[in-house]
């Protein structure tokens, strides 16, 4: 505080407001700037074989130039359903990096690539999304579904991006990477068709129902026509689900519709993206892999509820993300 005489009578100025303006606008460059840095070497140091899957991951590094060759001979069909780009990323690294060091980067770039683009979209919630960024669900897809967090990193790159060609550019070459944003891209496809159509809310969550219950119903049939390897990874059933995701995430899907009809027409998205995974929930084992592509969007637009309807989808989602870690507890590399 400074005290200034102006004439007869004495002023005083406090810098208060500024000295907080200061440490707000630090933290948060700190957050974008910094934190997703220290998030992709912290997941690109853990130890390289130690999780499930990375010794296949390992072998892309290797033998992505023969895997792709083998693709095109099968056809075109087979070629683009089997992420070729994957393969190409794969190949463009190993031009110049060791094995281990392909891994390693695709640990890292798609990891600081999420955390960057995130907290950039929505820096006044930037603690909830750093908490968000280590829920099992997000965090495994740079320990062990590797080829799915690189195609999220290109998504995003896309989605969050003001240029229209680039924007579609990066989302396009997403199915390329994890084929389960060909559905993503289909959600996205059906939200713009429902807008143009000046569709009621309900009738929209019925389009997104009814989109969920076909491809749960076909997913199978639909991989062997394409010659996707998925056809003989999958069983394509849901024989062994719980319910508790579809309860917690029904009720976040109806916590989201008390916001209103406003936050319906701008988070629409988000929105399908929990419906169709409800929908698909009892009828598809994958369908979890096509939520969580999407899931950080969902995270993000909770964000955006008022009231206590933020201060509900906060709790519930950090209870979540408690309950989801102390079950991994005392199992080996804590389930990943």
């Amino acid at each position: 505080m400074m005290i200034v005489m102006q004439g007869s009578r004495t002023r005083k100025i406090t810098f208060a407001p500024l000295i907080k303006f200061e440490i707000r606008k630090w933290s948060t460059i700190t957050a974008t700037a910094f934190f997703p840095i220290l998030y992709g070497l912290f997941l690109a140091g853990l130890p390289l074989l130690a999780f499930k899957d990375r010794e296949n991951y390992l072998n892309y590094a290797i033998v992505s130039a023969h895997k792709l060759s083998g693709w095109i001979n099968e056809g075109i069909l087979p070629t683009l359903s089997n992420e070729p780009v994957w393969l190409l990323i794969n190949m463009g690294f190993s031009q110049f990096l060791a094995p281990e060091e392909v891994l390693r980067a695709i640990i890292f770039f798609p990891a600081a690539t999420v955390a960057f683009i995130t907290l950039r979209a929505d820096p006044k919630n930037a603690m909830w999304i750093l908490l968000f960024l280590f829920l099992p669900q997000v965090i495994k897809n740079h320990i062990i579904h590797l080829r799915q967090g690189t195609a999220i990193a290109v998504f995003l790159l896309g989605w969050f991006n003001t240029n229209r060609n680039a924007r579609w550019f990066f989302i396009s070459l997403a199915p390329f990477i994890h084929a389960s944003f060909f559905f993503i891209i289909m959600l996205i496809i059906l939200v713009n068709v429902s807008k143009k159509l000046r569709l009621a809310p309900d009738l929209r969550s019925l389009l997104f129902i009814g989109a969920g219950t076909a491809v749960g119903m076909s997913l199978g049939q639909m991989a062997m026509i394409f010659g996707s390897r998925k056809a003989q990874e999958y069983a394509f059933t849901a024989a062994d689900v719980s319910g508790l995701g579809f309860i917690f995430w029904a009720g976040i899907a109806i916590l989201m519709a008390f916001e209103g009809k406003n936050f319906f027409r701008q988070y629409t998205f988000p929105y399908a993206i929990i419906i169709f995974y409800l929908a698909t929930y009892f009828l598809v084992e994958v369908t979890a892999r096509i939520f969580e592509s999407g899931l950080l969007l969902v995270l993000l637009s909770g964000l955006q509820l008022r009231s206590w309807r933020k201060e509900l989808f906060i709790i519930a989602i950090l209870g979540y993300e408690i309950l989801q870690w102390f079950l991994r507890f005392g199992t080996p590399q804590l389930g990943f």
